[in-house]
């Protein structure tokens, strides 16, 4: 099990899944994660994050380290190891959005990412709309590397979809500067 200042990351169980299921059927969650139709999803979605959680680099559930509270999901994979580009997620239950936990687990994985898989850049993807996650992401050091205009329905409007980036010398120079 890792940890920072205030959360568990630790191992994915197969107990973990109802609480996974619970944070994926939340309407607030599932709008920020899917490019799919606003839906309650049952076995399907059980199957895909198992097989998410599973197939990881780094796959950790969030807990809260005083409580042990179930409070999300992150994973870190690496598709084609050749090419060292990672891809990152995070997914926090909306009692925990607000209170910086998506920073502290944000940045603890993007550092994991470069020093112990060594990888060469980690990208992600996020509705623009997002303003959270966008200065989360920032924040950690990740800049916008393109945009898909107007791709996704959701909520009555077309939305953006973000295509942010970091990568090794950008970090290892960020993490310079907090050194100092």
């Amino acid at each position: 099990m890792f940890a920072t200042t205030r959360l568990l990351l630790c191992p994915y169980t197969e107990v973990d899944l109802d609480d996974l299921m619970r944070l994926w059927n939340d309407p607030r969650v599932q709008s920020l994660l899917t490019t799919g139709e606003l839906a309650p999803r049952g076995p399907q979605l059980k199957k895909r994050l198992r097989t998410q959680m599973e197939s990881a680099v780094f796959g950790a559930i969030v807990r809260c380290c005083d409580t042990g509270e179930f409070m999300g999901q992150v994973m870190l994979h690496v598709p084609e190891r050749k090419n060292r580009d990672g891809t990152y997620g995070v997914c926090l239950s909306p009692k925990f959005w607000n209170c910086g936990y998506g920073s502290e687990v944000t940045a603890f994985v993007v550092d994991y990412a470069f020093r112990w898989i060594g990888l060469q850049r980690l990208s992600l993807s996020v509705f623009a709309s997002n303003g959270r996650a966008v200065a989360v992401y920032e924040k950690a050091g990740f800049v916008i590397e393109g945009r898909k205009r107007a791709c996704v329905w959701s909520n009555n409007r077309w939305e953006d979809v973000l295509f942010m980036g970091i990568l090794r010398d950008e970090w290892i120079e960020k993490i310079s500067i907090l050194e100092q």
